[in-house]
C-alpha cells in the first residue's frame, strides 16, 4: 500500500512540474568569471565577472567610490522619505521558564522571551537621532577626530551611534560584545579611545578592563546600569542623555565629503594571537554596500515594501553592510536577535513571523542548526510518511537540477518548513565561511527559497564573490562586478596545475581597506605594491565555468609527515555532518610527525544516542562517550563519509574522541565570529590529543 501511495504521489508531483526561473536560468548562464589577461610566471592572468565589458568594469571599479558615499545617501532619503518608517525593534517585557515534555518523553524547562509590539522609527526621526548623538558627544567634552568604541549587541542605537560619530569627524571602533577579554583590553588600548559605547549590564567586565591600563574614561551605557563596579574614576551618561543634549546644542554638524576619510576600525578576531584593527575609508565602505546591492538586486531584485531582520553581530563585517545595503534600498530595517528570530522561543511570535523579510542573511552555524532541527522533528526511517519526505527529497533535488520546481511537493510536503520563513522570503545568503554542500542542498530543497554563499573579509568591505542562485556545490561564486581577482602560486598550489588553476587568492579593488592600525609591517605582508591583497586563501578557478572555489587557507593548512597538505576548515564542514556531531562541533587534528588525522566531536545526548541505538551498542549518556565500541563506529562511519565525498586516505580520520563539551568564544574555544581557535584547543584538550596520537 505504501509503495503505491508514494509512486502515485510523484505522479502527480511529475505532472505538475513547472519552469523554476531562477533555477533554469543558471543551467542557461553559461560562464561567470573570465580571465582577461595572460598567466605571468609565477601568477595566473586576472580574472573577472564575466559578463561587463572593459567599459563597464571601469565604471563599476570607480564611480561608486567618487560618488555620493553612505551617509550623504541615507540624508537625502530621509529628507525625501521623512515620514515614512525605516527601522522597527521590539522591547523585551519579561522572560519566563516554563516547563514541558519534549517529544522524547522527557521534562525540560523552556526559557521564553516576551516581547512587545514594535516600535517603528521615521526618516526623518532617526536623522535627528543620528545628528544629535554626534552633537552629544561633543556636549560632553568629546572632541572632534577622537576615536570612540561600541560594543554592543545588534540593534537600531549600535548603527545610529556609528553614524552620529561620522557626523563629527570622529572614528567608530567596533568590537564583538563576545569578543574576550584580553582581545577588548587589546583593542581598547591600542585605539586609545576616548569614550565606549556599551550595555550596562556589562559595565562590571568592562571596568575591570578600563582599570587596567586602558585610557577610555567616558561610558555611555545603553538600558539600565547594573553592577557594583566603582565608577568614580570614569563620567558615565546614559545612551539616550546624550542624545537629549544633542537635540538642544547648536555644535554644527556635517557629513563626510572627502571619500578617503577614515571612519572605522573594526577589529576582527583571529584564531591565533591579538585581534587586529581593520581601517577603512568611507568611500570603500561605500563601494562595498552598491556592489554587493547591485548582485543582490540581480538575484532577488527590489519591491515596495521589502523588510530585512538585522540579527547577526553589527560588529562584524558581513551585517554590518547589510545593515547599510537595506537603508540604501529603502528597505525596513528590523532589529531582532538570534534567539527571537523564530517562534520556537519568542511571544507572541518570532521576529521572522512578524516582519515577514524578504531575504535572510547567515552563518553556517545558523543554518546548520536549522537543518539539524528540523531532521529532528521529521518521522523515523522507514515509516509511510518518512518514505514520502525521501521520496519528494530526490524529487524536489532533482527538479531543481534541472530548471524545474514542484508546486505538487510544495504544498504536501514542505509547506511547514516554507511558513517558518515568513511567506515573503526570495532568497537567503550564507557567509562568514563554507556552508557543507549537503546543507545548502537540503536548504534549497526543503525550505523552498534559492540558496547562496558568499566569500568576502573583513579587509574587503565584504566584497569578492557571491554564487548565483541555482548553485548546489560548495563554490564561492561569482566574483563581484568592478573587481579583480588572480591566483599566486603558493606551496604545491599553482596557476599551471590541471585541470583547475590554484594557487592563493589576490584581490583588488576600490572596497579594500587602508591598513591595519599601528601595524604597519602586517599590513605590508598582506596589501602589495601594485595594489593586491593577499588573502591567505587558497582557491581555484573552474576551468569549465569559471566558478571560484576556497579550497583552504595558507595558514589554515597544515601538512603531515608525508607531506601532504590537508585544508582543515573544508574537512570539519565535510565531517560536520556526521549524525552525531552538533553544528561547527569538529576540529581536525594534525600532528606534523603523523600520516594521519584525528578529530574531537562535539556531541548531545540524543544524538550520540540515537548513534547507539541504530547500531546495537549497549551503554548509557555520557558513559558511551569513552566506549571503544561508539569511538570504533563512529569512526568507520566519519571514514565511509569521508569516501563517498571523495576524500582520499590522509584525509580520513584515524582516531575520533567524541565530547560532551561546549566551545563558545567565552570559554576562549571560538573566536567571536564562531570560528574554531586552535591554539584553545590545542592547550585545552593537550592530553587527549597527546592520546589521539599516541601509537
Amino acid at each position: 500500500m505504501g509503495v503505491c501511495l508514494v509512486s502515485a504521489m510523484k505522479w502527480r508531483n511529475n505532472i505538475s512540474l513547472k519552469d523554476s526561473e531562477c533555477y533554469a536560468n543558471r543551467i542557461k548562464y553559461g560562464c561567470v568569471n573570465k580571465k582577461v589577461t595572460p598567466d605571468e610566471a609565477d601568477c595566473s592572468g586576472i580574472y573577472r565577472y564575466a559578463k561587463l565589458s572593459d567599459k563597464e568594469h571601469e565604471s563599476f571599479s570607480n564611480d561608486f567610490y567618487a560618488g555620493e558615499n553612505i551617509l550623504q545617501s541615507l540624508e537625502r532619503m530621509c529628507n525625501e522619505r521623512a515620514t515614512r518608517n525605516v527601522i522597527s525593534y521590539r522591547k523585551i517585557n519579561k522572560v519566563t521558564n516554563e516547563k514541558k515534555i519534549d517529544a522524547k518523553g522527557k521534562e525540560r524547562v523552556w526559557e521564553y522571551t516576551h516581547l512587545d509590539a514594535p516600535t517603528s522609527i521615521t526618516y526623518e526621526e532617526l536623522w535627528k537621532l543620528i545628528v544629535a548623538f554626534g552633537m552629544g558627544l561633543v556636549e560632553i567634552l568629546i572632541e572632534k577626530t577622537s576615536k570612540v568604541a561600541i560594543y554592543e549587541d545588534t540593534r537600531w542605537e549600535w548603527l545610529t551611534s556609528m553614524f552620529g560619530l561620522w557626523t563629527q569627524d570622529m572614528i567608530g571602533v567596533t568590537v564583538y560584545a563576545n569578543l574576550g577579554s584580553d582581545a577588548l583590553h587589546y583593542a581598547l588600548k591600542e585605539t586609545e579611545c576616548t569614550a565606549i559605547v556599551c550595555n550596562g549590564k556589562n559595565i562590571d567586565k568592562l571596568v575591570s578592563i578600563l582599570d587596567n591600563g586602558v585610557p577610555t574614561k567616558i561610558i555611555i551605557y545603553l538600558d539600565e546600569l547594573s553592577g557594583k563596579a566603582d565608577l568614580s574614576n570614569y563620567q558615565t551618561y546614559a545612551w539616550m542623555d546624550v542624545v537629549q543634549r544633542g537635540m538642544k546644542s547648536t555644535v554644527s554638524y556635517g557629513v563626510p565629503s572627502n571619500n578617503d576619510t577614515t571612519v572605522l576600525i573594526m577589529y576582527t578576531s583571529g584564531t591565533t594571537g591579538n585581534p587586529k584593527g581593520v581601517e577603512h575609508s568611507i568611500g570603500a565602505l561605500t563601494h562595498g554596500v552598491h556592489v554587493i546591492n547591485d548582485r543582490l538586486s540581480e538575484l532577488v531584485g527590489e519591491e515596495e515594501g521589502d523588510s530585512y531582520v538585522a540579527y547577526l553581530p553589527s560588529a562584524h563585517i558581513f551585517e554590518f553592510i547589510c545593515e547599510n545595503i537595506m537603508l540604501l534600498r529603502g528597505a525596513l530595517l528590523c532589529f531582532g536577535s538570534p534567539r527571537t528570530l523564530t517562534d520556537t522561543y519568542a511571544k507572541p511570535c518570532g521576529d521572522i513571523t512578524l516582519y515577514k523579510p524578504f531575504m535572510m542573511s547567515g552563518v553556517p552555524r545558523v543554518f546548520e542548526t536549522i537543518k539539524k532541527t528540523v531532521e529532528g522533528l521529521l518521522p523515523p526511517p522507514g515509516t509511510l510518511k518518512r518514505r514520502i519526505f525521501d521520496a519528494a527529497y530526490e524529487s524536489r533535488l532533482k527538479a531543481l537540477k534541472s530548471g524545474k520546481d514542484t508546486p505538487y511537493w510544495n504544498k504536501v510536503v514542505f509547506k511547514t518548513t516554507r511558513a517558518l520563513w515568513g511567506g515573503r522570503m526570495r532568497g537567503i545568503c550564507c557567509g562568514g565561511a563554507p556552508i557543507a554542500d549537503k546543507t545548502q542542498e537540503w536548504l534549497n530543497v526543503v525550505l523552498g527559497v534559492p540558496v547562496v554563499q558568499g566569500y568576502g573579509m573583513t579587509e574587503t568591505v565584504c566584497n569578492a564573490s557571491v554564487q548565483r542562485f541555482g548553485e548546489f556545490d560548495c563554490v564561492a561564486g561569482q566574483l563581484l562586478k568592478g573587481l579583480e581577482a588572480r591566483l599566486m602560486d603558493v606551496d604545491e598550489y599553482k596557476h599551471t596545475d590541471k585541470p583547475n588553476p590554484r594557487g592563493e587568492l589576490l584581490l583588488r579593488g576600490k572596497f579594500l581597506f587602508k591598513g591595519y592600525y599601528k601595524q604597519p609591517e602586517l599590513t605590508k605582508e598582506v596589501l602589495m605594491p601594485d595594489g593586491w591583497l593577499r588573502t591567505g586563501d587558497i582557491a581555484e578557478f573552474d576551468a569549465k565555468d569559471g566558478n571560484m572555489r576556497i579550497i583552504g587557507r595558507i595558514k589554515g593548512l597544515a601538512k603531515n609527515i608525508l607531506g601532504e597538505y590537508i585544508a582543515l576548515e573544508n574537512l570539519e564542514a565535510l565531517y560536520c555532518q556526521h549524525p552525531i556531531a552538533i553544528a561547527n562541533g569538529v576540529c581536525i587534528l594534525v600532528d606534523a610527525q603523523k600520516p594521519y588525522i584525528c578529530a574531537l566531536v562535539l556531541t548531545d545526548e540524543s544524538k550520540a544516542m540515537a548513534f547507539a541505538k541504530e547500531r546495537n551498542i549497549p551503554g548509557s549518556w555520557p558513559g558511551i562517550l569513552k566506549s571503544s565500541q561508539f569511538l570504533d563506529a563512529v569512526t568507520s562511519s566519519m571514514v565511509d563519509l569521508a569516501k563517498r565525498e571523495g576524500k582520499v586516505g590522509f584525509e580520513h580520520v584515524k582516531r575520533v574522541r567524541a565530547l560532551a563539551d561546549e566551545w563558545t568564544a567565552e570559554n576562549g574555544l571560538l573566536t567571536a565570529s564562531s570560528k574554531i581557535r586552535r591554539s584553545g584547543i590545542d592547550k585545552h584538550y593537550a592530553d587527549i590529543i597527546r592520546e589521539l596520537f599516541s601509537d
